[in-house]
């Protein structure tokens, strides 16, 4: 999908996709928190159960009350249902002249980063990532490299869980160095062997 997006003298550095085991568990400590919270409702509902349900009209306020009360415990478990459906759809593309982030099960939501845009790269791994070997290369300070919120890590612009983190972290830093700077540097003093920010730039390797 992303590549029928690119301009015509536009090639693509790397490509890849979140790691689908580290993406579709997500956070550890999502399902630590529904547990502890559905065990403290758990115990609400075992004496309302056992006075019977009290009466008609308790009943009719308690189940709905309850249902909506437990919302982190569906979200732990709803939450890796609609991640293994939706992780097909996410790709991420590093060309020589920008960054693509693209995701959405009914829409394409596809999220550009400039190079000029990107500001203090960094590399998290969490406790997931590391059995997984695999990481998340935030592209700017405020980017957060959770998989709990799809919307806001395209927003923010994070490439997800992906393989070799490292190697990915060291190419997007050289090639934002090297294009913010090209598109700073007086004309008349540009080396012959990048001339132009709107001419071929060919990352070194």
């Amino acid at each position: 999908m992303l590549r029928s997006m690119l301009d015509i003298d536009e090639h693509i550095i790397w490509e890849g996709r979140p790691d689908k085991v580290t993406y579709v568990i997500g956070s550890p400590f999502v399902y630590l928190f529904a547990l502890i919270w559905g065990a403290f409702d758990s115990v609400f509902i075992f004496v309302f159960l056992r006075e019977g349900g009290i009466n008609e009209m308790a009943t009719a306020f308690m189940v709905p009350f309850f249902l909506f009360h437990l919302a982190p415990v569906w979200f732990a478990v709803f939450g890796p249902i609609y991640r293994a459906i939706n992780w097909k759809y996410i790709e991420y593309a590093i060309t020589d002249k920008r960054i693509y982030i693209a995701s959405g099960i009914i829409g394409r939501d596809v999220k550009l980063v400039e190079f000029s845009e990107v500001r203090a790269p960094g590399v998290q791994v969490g406790m997931i990532e590391k059995l997984r070997n695999c990481g998340s290369v935030r592209l700017t300070p405020f980017s957060s490299a959770r998989s709990s919120g799809l919307r806001r890590s395209i927003q923010s612009g994070t490439l997800l869980h992906i393989s070799d983190p490292y190697t990915v972290f060291k190419k997007i830093k050289q090639m934002s160095l090297d294009i913010q700077a090209d598109i700073s540097y007086p004309n008349a003093m540009r080396p012959d062997a990048n001339p132009g920010y709107n001419t071929n730039y060919e990352p070194k390797e």
